[in-house]
């Protein structure tokens, strides 16, 4: 079955049939999984093994931009010990028909192809990382010591405005990308970076009358959360921070409540 060829009611209705995740975490499918190399339908999963498997596959392909998440972790793990821990992903790889020494020898091969160290650095504006941000870079350098040297350099070195600075691998195929590409190995910002972007996107951030709102919800919320009985599992299910000593009193209560 082509994945590209089905219609919402034909995903729904595979949905339906397999209610259940099929790698086994116990939660509901959501979404059907397909091979992105044959377009072929493989099963229903829930959005979390989904995008894990996904992020899995995405390890065994050179990308255009960065490495997923859990795919740059895996070839970070590479780039920094020489190996990855990936015991606890055999369900998945024989879900995708590999087993892990299979798996680990693809990892490899494409790691193998991260030969290119570059440092790119980009100034700090209200904008988050994106399409648009401009990168300016320097490279390829000649080894992983002179790419750290550069991006140590620019880290400590450059008075402000302040820069957010990334240190790649990059596979050796004519692409000149003009942002950071495949494996970040490392990143670093100048002193105070974070929070002059913090600063800047609250100037965008229209927040008039919001401590207000905030006093008018808390008003109205907590007469009726406190009408009837908490249980502590309740209180800690509402996202309590641990840090935080549980409430003992209507009054803790009612300031926990307030401030969450």
């Amino acid at each position: 079955m082509d994945y590209r060829r089905m219609s919402p009611e034909a995903k729904a209705a595979y949905l339906a049939e397999r209610p259940r995740c099929e790698l086994r975490c116990g939660r509901a499918s959501a979404q059907v999984d397909h091979d992105h190399a044959t377009d072929e339908v493989r099963g229903a999963l829930c959005r979390r093994c989904n995008s894990r498997l996904g992020s899995l596959e995405a390890a065994l392909r050179l990308p255009g931009g960065e490495f997923q998440s859990l795919a740059g972790d895996l070839h970070r793990a590479l780039w920094r010990d020489g190996s990855a821990n990936l015991a606890g992903y055999r369900g998945d790889f024989a879900y995708l028909g590999l087993t892990m020494k299979e798996y680990t020898a693809r990892l490899r091969k494409v790691h193998e192809l991260l030969v290119l160290p570059y440092v790119y650095w980009a100034q700090v504006t209200a904008e988050p990382f994106g399409r648009g941000t401009a990168w300016t870079k320097i490279g390829p350098l000649c080894d992983d010591t002179e790419a750290r040297r550069h991006l140590t350099r620019l880290v400590n070195n450059t008075p402000p405005p302040h820069l957010w600075v990334s240190m790649t691998r990059e596979p050796d195929d004519g692409l000149n990308s003009p942002a950071p590409r495949a494996l970040v190995a490392a990143a670093g910002r100048t002193e105070g970076a974070k929070e002059t972007y913090l600063a800047l996107r609250r100037e965008l951030i229209d927040m008039s009358g919001y401590e207000a709102k905030c006093r008018d919800f808390a008003d109205l919320a907590v007469p009726v959360l406190l009408s009837r009985p908490l249980t502590l599992r309740q209180v800690r299910d509402a996202h309590h921070d641990p840090r935080v000593a549980m409430p003992r009193t209507r009054e803790q209560l009612r300031t926990l409540i307030g401030d969450q």
